[in-house]
């Protein structure tokens, strides 16, 4: 898996991924390997590490990746009464590039 999936495969459209929301600077889509029912991903477009990474110049996208994040989690709640919303970092972050999980219902088996 590369470094960087978001990047080099979903942004590149090598991998079709199926949008929710798109606005200028963020992708929300469904998860290409969900874990759950409803598994949607939300990324910035433009390359940023992680949440670590981010400086004072990135707030605007970090505003607006929040918003999205917001309108998938209002609809993710809905369909299942609750959902978690996730960031990894570090060692956690199989991709090296800033994407929230948002995500409801029972665990898929493996």
């Amino acid at each position: 898996m590369p470094d960087d999936f978001y990047c080099d495969e979903v942004l590149t459209g090598r991998i079709p991924v199926q949008e929710v929301i798109g606005t200028e600077n963020v992708i929300a889509f469904h998860h290409t390997r969900p874990m759950w029912p409803t598994h949607v991903v939300v990324t910035s477009r433009r390359h940023v590490d992680s949440s670590l990474t981010l400086s004072p110049g990135d707030d605007a996208l970090l505003r607006e990746m929040l918003d999205v994040i917001r309108r998938v989690a209002v609809t993710v709640n809905e369909k299942h009464g609750g959902c978690h919303v996730v960031t990894n970092i570090g060692k956690y972050q199989d991709s090296k590039h800033l994407h929230w999980h948002v995500y409801g219902g029972e665990r898929l088996p493996d």
